[in-house]
């Protein structure tokens, strides 16, 4: 005799009939999938005949074909410096030295509604959080504009630094002067954030990087980040210019002397390491640590032309690889895989679809700090989902998803996104707040700050206003 099946089980949302991309430890792809979520967590996943005979829910949403995908999380943004993009200039050379003006003029204000617009984007762009990268003057700020929008962020003291070295912005901010004793009282201020475990904004530990902090200062923050089980985030590497100068304090490559002083290791995560020697690619794959990588910067800083992108063999050795995209300078928030699989190419290398995908969602999880509860689709996980609608002609004709998605789509037919299990953007625009009222705050603010800045942007074409 036949068992009879048991009535189906309760939970709150049911997504079904999607192409679910699901980058479980198998990387499954359920081409008529199904999602059932109860809270904010995913209770199960498979096909959606499957999914709807054993769970019923008051809310569904039919996901029409479209690719579902877990949440893309950032690596590593200067949440409030986002508004700044327009007024700093982009021809070569125009931008060095300009930031500063912008940072010391940014007000509380300011920060808030940069981070209101970088969230929504994010949000719009399929990114359910991001790593802010320790330079917000006004943390609470940033943190009340991604609680707004309802992404998820970590979050870290600002511009921590006792040494000037080659990043000359140490000794040119007011607010955050180069002081070590400034630094050892400020840091880990944001951790915190980490008593309430369901809060969508948490706390790492940063220092500024770049060669702007001594061992002294690297071992208080690899120390805390330890004791407190979170990730350390710092800058590294971004130029030749700034690996020189690594290699001849150290006398050694810098991430030789990190790994030897123990100042790297998995819960390390820094971000650029454009420019490492093969024994840095040693030390960085035997110690476990995670990187973060902004191919954009890698091409317009013209760092390309030193060599080529050591990426493409971590990411073959198995470290863990997130993309940030720093500050939106000349991209989107999720521009950044097509560049890098150009990149790749351009050296003769080779980076697949589906390691990009891997790396805005596993690296960006582990990035953040919740490798086991983002980054994947799979019972168990954060409910962070990503419905792209299938009615887009970037999403056609669809026959490989992993690579129409990473390298056609990138960003576009974004319809619905889930954060905690939240829908938090439904038929394409945010469920929480006006987005005509965010854009209306950020233009007042970019304004106001190119002003007291003395950065009020020029055309090359006429304009009459």
């Amino acid at each position: 005799m036949t068992e009879q099946p048991g009535p189906p089980e309760q939970c709150d949302l049911l997504i079904v009939g999607g192409c679910v991309l699901t980058v479980d430890v198998n990387r499954t792809i359920y081409s008529d999938g199904a999602i059932a979520i109860s809270g904010n967590t995913i209770v199960a996943v498979g096909p959606t005949r499957t999914i709807e005979k054993a769970w019923t829910a008051a809310r569904r949403i039919d996901a029409g074909g479209g690719v579902v995908h877990p949440g893309y999380i950032d690596g590593h943004y200067h949440a409030g410096l986002h508004l700044c993009r327009g007024s700093i200039p982009d021809a070569p050379g125009g931008g060095t030295g300009v930031f500063k003006r912008w940072i010391n003029a940014i007000t509380e204000e300011d920060e808030h509604a940069s981070a209101l617009l970088a969230s929504a984007e994010l949000a719009r762009n399929g990114f359910t959080g991001f790593v802010d990268a320790g330079t917000s003057f006004y943390p609470d700020a940033i943190a009340a504009a991604v609680n707004a929008v309802g992404i998820r962020a970590s979050l870290a003291d600002c511009m921590l630094w006792d040494t000037v070295g080659m990043e000359t912005l140490a000794g040119e901010v007011e607010r955050a002067p180069n002081d070590r004793a400034r630094c050892l009282r400020d840091l880990g201020g944001q951790l915190g954030r980490n008593k309430d475990a369901g809060a969508r904004v948490r706390g790492h530990v940063a220092l500024y990087g770049s060669g702007s902090g001594t061992d002294e200062l690297m071992r208080e923050a690899k120390a805390l980040a330890d004791r407190e089980g979170v990730m350390y985030h710092q800058h590294q590497s971004l130029t030749k210019e700034e690996a020189d100068y690594d290699r001849n304090r150290f006398g050694k490559p810098a991430l030789v002397h990190y790994a030897e002083q123990g100042l790297i290791g998995e819960n390390s995560a820094f971000t650029h390491m454009n420019v490492l020697d093969e024994a840095e690619v040693e030390a960085i794959s035997a110690s476990g640590m995670a990187l973060v990588w902004h191919p954009g910067n890698f091409m317009y800083y013209g760092i390309s032309q030193t060599g080529r992108s050591a990426f493409p063999d971590l990411h073959a050795r198995g470290t863990s690889i997130a993309f940030g995209t720093d500050i939106a300078k000349a991209w989107a928030f999720g521009d950044l895989g097509i560049i890098a699989y150009l990149v790749s190419r351009e050296w003769g290398q080779f980076l697949s679809s589906e390691a990009i995908l891997e790396m805005f969602t596993h690296g960006g999880a582990r990035a953040i700090g919740m490798p086991g509860e983002l980054g994947a689709i799979e019972p168990g996980r954060r409910a962070d989902i990503v419905i792209r609608s299938a009615d887009h002609p970037d999403s056609q004709p669809g026959v490989d998803p992993v690579k129409q998605l990473a390298l056609i789509a990138r960003t576009r037919g974004v319809d619905t996104v889930l954060c905690d299990g939240e829908i938090i953007v439904r038929h394409g625009r945010l469920t929480r707040l006006d987005e005509e009222e965010i854009y209306r705050i950020a233009r007042r603010s970019a304004e106001g700050t190119a002003e007291r800045a003395d950065l009020r942007p020029k055309s090359n074409w006429p304009r009459v206003t």
